[in-house]
């Protein structure tokens, strides 16, 4: 059962579509996966606005995919199609960090920070309030640069009128990041449109789980054992 296990998640790996840096790909966004809360977000004492929080489900490229949003200064509607760049990680590191991006308004720890949100709290979205949650969260891990990640908080990124089970759960996950594992690998789906200034489309995170050390190792193990089978099979006949 262990083996079948592994080689399965061989074979998706293998499976997956790849993109290479900077390569352009189509989104269209249908709706919210789980339902949304609301918020209204202040930046820098500057009121941006208030919209929907919650996981987006639409399609990369024809295919199903999941997302959030990593750009509160810019919009988009369900049901157009729209032309991304997907960030490698290193490039999404660098967005999230201001450099070589002067204009970005990220906090230059996020990608790690966002990284472990994944890792802590992704498997628990399954309805509108824990969707929300990780959006206000992310958010916060985003663009709040005093260090004190809390919804509620008086830092720089303030987000109010926010539901009151959603922004307990998000303080929460954020609470626990600490002590957390940077176990996923994450992308932004990048429009180049960060500064307030400009008008243009909402950029976009994906996340992809990283295999354990050891998972890799199991998988040796088993391609090991498999042609091993397969050796002895042919030597008998």
């Amino acid at each position: 059962m262990k083996l079948r296990s592994v080689m399965t998640v061989l074979a998706l790996a293998a499976a997956s579509p790849a993109f290479a840096a900077d390569d352009p790909v189509t989104v269209v966004l249908g709706g919210f996966k789980h339902g949304s809360k609301q918020a209204t977000i202040t930046n820098n004492d500057t009121l941006i606005g208030t919209y929907g929080a919650g996981e987006y489900l639409g399609t990369l490229n024809g295919q199903s995919f999941s997302t959030f949003c990593t750009d509160v200064y810019q919009s988009l509607s369900f049901g157009p199609t729209y032309t991304y760049e997907r960030l490698t990680s290193d490039q999404t590191k660098q967005l999230w960090g201001n450099a070589p991006y002067p204009e970005t308004p990220y906090n230059s720890s996020s990608y790690s920070l966002v990284s472990k949100l994944f890792t802590t709290a992704y498997s628990s979205v399954n309805n509108s309030t824990t969707s929300a949650a990780f959006q206000y969260a992310l958010w916060e891990l985003l663009y709040e640069k005093s260090g004190n990640y809390t919804i509620g908080g008086d830092g720089n990124f303030r987000l109010t009128g926010t539901d009151s089970a959603a922004t307990t759960q998000a303080n929460t996950w954020l609470a626990s990041l600490s002590g957390a594992a940077e176990g996923y690998s994450v992308q932004s789906l990048f429009k180049g449109e960060l500064n307030p200034s400009r008008t243009g489309v909402q950029d976009l995170v994906i996340a992809t789980p990283v295999p354990e050390p050891q998972t890799y190792a199991l998988a040796l193990v088993s391609l090991g054992i498999v042609a091993g089978y397969a050796r002895r099979k042919r030597d008998k006949a």
